[in-house]
């Protein structure tokens, strides 16, 4: 599991702290929730976070195993940038593509699995055991995509179809050395061959004020059904949209 979580100049204090309780509150829980009990957190932080600590300990203590990778991108500065919010958060995360994943992850002697996951957003409890069983019917490069999901925002929510969405793994044989984060996730087709996994809701797509990208809507009250298959914290994440 690859997150990046990476959070300097561009972002002030207080939509730091916003963002590390989403994760809290949603991201975490999820992971710490996985039926499947082989996997490791490998989580991009920036070195110059004032939550680093308090991030790290909740990625550690969510997950079987943990990777911390400490990051500053090249050529960053500490000074809050003077360009719109939106603007020097969307750079900076494109910059985060180019830290050194592969040294984290290695390059196995055997089959490798590597999902991709934003810090405010969350994978069904089961859906890391749907990608490891769906591997193994595959001895080449791939792309698993499950393509159903929810997306939430103020209460409410849609059922989503996305075909080339975020929260997808790449499937690599033994000595293939691609990363997910050599490619952007709206073109894995370019990077191999995509196989839809099952048509059952896989992810929880959180949409509140510290998004990066847009999409702030819902369409229907969020149901019981719902809050069973997503097991996080509701009443936390009702706070962040609070503070929206």
């Amino acid at each position: 599991m690859l997150t990046r979580s990476a959070y300097g100049p561009a972002w002030d204090r207080a939509a730091n702290r916003r963002r590390l309780e989403v994760t809290r509150a949603v991201t975490a829980r999820l992971m710490a929730a996985q039926t499947c009990p082989d996997w490791t957190w490998i989580v991009l932080l920036d070195v110059r976070d004032p939550f680093r600590a308090e991030r790290q300990a909740l990625y550690a203590a969510s997950a079987p195993a943990f990777i911390p990778v400490a990051w500053r991108p090249p050529g960053d500065t500490d000074v809050v940038p003077v360009v719109p919010t939106s603007v020097a958060r969307s750079r900076r995360a494109a910059a985060d593509y180019r830290a050194p994943w592969r040294a984290a992850t290695g390059l196995a002697d055997d089959q490798v699995l590597m999902t991709r996951l934003d810090d405010d957003d969350g994978l069904a409890p089961d859906a890391l055991a749907r990608y490891q069983a769906a591997a193994r019917r595959t001895n080449e490069r791939t792309v698993l995509m499950l393509p159903m999901g929810v997306r939430v925002w103020a209460g409410r929510f849609t059922e989503v179809r996305h075909e080339r969405n975020a929260m997808h793994t790449l499937v690599t044989p033994p000595g293939d050395d691609l990363c997910v984060y050599d490619y952007g996730h709206t073109q894995p087709g370019a990077a191999a061959r995509v196989v839809m996994v099952d048509e059952r809701w896989g992810w929880l797509w959180v949409r509140h004020r510290d998004t990066i990208s847009g999409r702030h809507n819902a369409a229907a009250p969020i149901t019981p059904a719902i809050q069973a298959a997503f097991p996080i914290d509701w009443r936390g994440l009702e706070a962040a949209w609070r503070a929206s």
